[in-house]
């Protein structure tokens, strides 16, 4: 190994960056953070910047370095050509600051697994902005669901229980069913008329996803409209999992939970519920690592 070799391991999900990072010659990991990086929402070219930044910030205080290994996780590169533009273009802006890169780009969900099992078979499911289940064999093989972003699936995300939270209001203004959600969402955003949710969420725009935490308070607290939008999101993303299982019969029996949803004692414990109830012989724990540990290990493993 080069006398001062660099491991940079990111996770650029839909809000933010995060980088960790380590070299032999320092006692402590660093961490940093930026801003979000998915290349679907902010481009590529800023998407490189800001990966490419947060190493160069934290590279350029160890020079010399001989090598640097980087593995970024990156929400919006799903496809095996996007990962690869991306890698290229980011050794490229690498170059100058080691005497040699290596550089992976993945999906994010695939440093999850890293974080959860190592290299080893399991299954996550991940809920978060958005949300995805992915899992990897006994034989290595990867194998993913979901993942389609907010317009076309991501049941059980923030996004989409946001989402459904404020069409349950709508319906509420319209004469459906009473709900809290409507006086939550009128102290919250002060939108306590039809003229003024429409404007919020068509003017304002703004991020769905933060509606979310109304709706599994509202759950907790007894609103039925909000259990029954928790429970059906939940179901729906545990579809997920049976639909993967349905491919391949050698994972191991372990789910890890991640994301920000899983931050959420009462939304954890519903998924942990449905879950139960359809893969019952399966061990279910919430990831105590953070992604970014996945992507580290994935640097560090990039030049066996």
């Amino acid at each position: 190994m080069p006398a001062n070799h660099f491991f940079a391991g990111l996770d650029a999900g839909g809000s933010k960056t995060l980088l960790l990072a380590e070299c032999e010659a320092l006692p402590e990991r660093i961490d940093r953070h930026g801003p979000a990086a998915n290349p679907q929402r902010v481009g590529v070219d800023r998407s490189v910047q800001v990966l490419s930044g947060l190493v160069q910030k934290t590279v350029r205080a160890q020079r010399p370095v001989d090598h640097l290994s980087v593995c970024a996780g990156v929400a919006g590169a799903g496809r095996p050509d996007e990962q690869q533009a991306l890698a290229d273009r980011l050794r490229c802006e690498l170059g100058d600051d080691a005497g040699s890169v290596s550089v992976e780009v993945v999906h994010d969900a695939c440093i999850a697994l890293d974080a959860a099992f190592d290299a080893e078979s399991g299954l996550v499911v991940i809920a978060g902005t958005g949300s995805v289940v992915l899992a990897r064999t006994r034989a290595g093989a990867a194998h993913r669901v979901g993942g389609w972003g907010h317009l076309l699936g991501d049941p059980g995300s923030g996004y989409a229980v946001g989402q459904a939270g404020l069409r349950a209001v709508a319906e509420a203004f319209d004469g459906g069913a009473d709900t809290s959600l409507r006086p939550r969402i009128a102290e919250e955003y002060d939108v306590d008329e039809r003229a003024a949710l429409i404007h919020w969420v068509y003017q304002d725009r703004p991020a769905l996803q933060d509606v979310a935490p109304l709706v599994i308070e509202a759950s907790a607290d007894g609103d039925a409209v909000a259990t029954d939008i928790l429970d059906a999101q939940v179901a729906r993303l545990v579809r997920q999992v049976e639909w993967l299982l349905s491919e391949t019969d050698d994972v191991a029996p372990r789910v890890a939970l991640l994301g920000g949803m899983l931050r959420n004692e009462h939304y954890a414990g519903v998924l942990r519920r449905v879950l139960a109830d359809q893969i019952p012989d399966w061990s279910v724990e919430v990831l105590r690592h953070e992604p970014v540990v996945g992507a580290l290990r994935r640097a560090r493993r990039l030049d066996e």
